[in-house]
């Protein structure tokens, strides 16, 4: 003999929810409203974007070269940088010559 099990009641469901909701701390939303839960609860990216990144030293070679000037020390980034303008005018792609004046002047 089979007996029947009656399903609960809707609202007796909605409480269960609800209280299991409670219990194990997670959101209660019975509409299915956006809420942005599933955003929130992510784990937070800035510590992982940091540490990918290495730690900037506050002491600059700058700041060495004003606090030592008897010591010569080699600009790299500058004489790279001129280096570079010499190769770009050899190949003409460096930037054009100024007009020369010829001593005229336009009259108005």
């Amino acid at each position: 003999m089979s007996t029947l099990v009656t399903r609960p009641s809707a609202q007796r469901l909605r409480q269960l929810w609800k209280t299991s909701c409670e219990i194990f701390q997670t959101a209660y939303n019975p509409d299915s409203i956006r809420t942005g839960n599933k955003v929130l609860r992510q784990k937070l990216k800035g510590p992982a974007v940091i540490s990918y990144y290495p730690v900037e030293s506050p002491v600059k070679l700058r700041h060495i070269r004003a606090a030592f000037p008897m010591f010569k020390f080699p600009n790299t980034e500058d004489e790279h940088r001129v280096m570079m303008n010499e190769l770009r005018k050899r190949r003409g792609k460096g930037p054009p010559k100024k007009k020369e004046d010829t001593g005229k002047r336009r009259r108005r």
